[in-house]
């Protein structure tokens, strides 16, 4: 949960040659999607940084060229995409689809942890737009995404940053049918988190599912924890409970690095095992471990799925419309 398990030998190293393949990270500027960018970068994938602040990804940008080194001539792109907006997710993809003929790697990377109880500009709970907003994106570029999936020797690949705190969620019965459930206060933000990250976990079943239904067998779809680790996500709590900011250094001591934690999601993102082993709608523990779903993850009845598809498809309607 808090570190990684016994299986080390899967590193940096080991992501294969990428040349050729293009992607796409959510909230790539900070943490685990700065270093899940500059690693696919690093082995020659074209990477598209998508992220709210575009001062802040064009200096990560930056940063991560100056790493590489221009022998590498790393390729990556900056998008706007603001995680609260669905219209936002929506222009993000129709401007990679522009750019673009293929899309290979999609890492659904950004996120909200245990904030203060607020409405984002689609009066949608901030942290539940963890879920709605990479629905938003993911859909719009399902079509890309199956037409790459198409093509010779594709490896098509999209990856939902959960978090073991989906457990959470169990403080109190979600309802995924309605704006209301989505934004329902309940007694504490890491209960509002928690079901953010189940909606990751659904997302990825629900996806799989209707992928294999229409005959698309060959995108493999997975959700990861990363395990804890010391990112900006912090700001978060520190938000719901200032009296906490002195500890927080002493807390980081226990947490991984982003280049630790950014291990699962780049095996999910590029390991051939992933094809091997069939991993389709794996949840993924670090290093690079299945791990069973709890009950209300697995979803065995695909009720909490649908319900949660159902509301995106319409909530996406509506806003973009707007």
């Amino acid at each position: 949960m808090f570190g990684f398990s016994r299986r080390q030998q899967w590193t940096l190293s080991s992501i294969p040659d990428l040349s050729g393949r293009v992607a796409i990270v959510t909230g790539g500027n900070t943490g685990l999607g700065y270093i899940t960018v500059r690693e696919l970068a690093r082995k020659g994938a074209r990477v598209y940084m998508l992220s709210r602040t575009e001062t802040r990804a064009l200096a990560a940008i930056d940063k991560i060229k100056g790493e590489l080194g221009p022998e590498l001539t790393p390729q990556v792109e900056y998008i706007n995409f603001n995680l609260l907006s669905l219209k936002s997710a929506k222009q993000a993809a129709e401007t990679f689809l522009q750019k673009e003929k293929r899309l290979d790697i999609l890492v659904n990377n950004a996120g909200i942890m245990a904030t203060p109880y607020e409405l984002g500009p689609d009066g949608i709970e901030i942290q539940a737009s963890n879920g709605t907003g990479h629905f938003a994106l993911t859909v719009s570029l399902l079509p890309l995404l199956k037409s790459t999936a198409a093509m010779p020797d594709s490896h098509v690949r999209i990856v939902n940053i959960s978090s073991f705190g989906y457990l959470f969620s169990y403080g109190g019965k979600p309802d995924f049918s309605s704006v209301e459930g989505l934004n329902q206060k309940t007694w504490s933000t890491w209960v509002r988190y928690g079901r953010s990250k189940l909606m990751n976990i659904l997302l990825t079943n629900e996806l799989q599912k209707r992928l294999i239904e229409s005959g698309t067998t060959n995108i493999y779809c997975l959700a990861v924890h990363p395990g804890v680790v010391a990112t900006e996500l912090t700001r978060g709590p520190l938000q719901t409970w200032p009296f906490l900011a002195p500890f927080e250094k002493f807390a980081r001591l226990f947490f991984v690095t982003p280049e630790q934690g950014a291990l699962t999601q780049l095996y999910a993102a590029t390991s051939p095992e992933v094809e091997e082993k069939d991993l389709k709608a794996a949840l993924l523990f670090p290093v690079a471990q299945v791990k069973a779903k709890a009950s209300l993850a697995e979803d065995k009845d695909g009720r909490l799925g649908n319900e949660f598809w159902a509301l995106c498809e319409a909530l996406l309607r509506q806003k973009v419309s707007d």
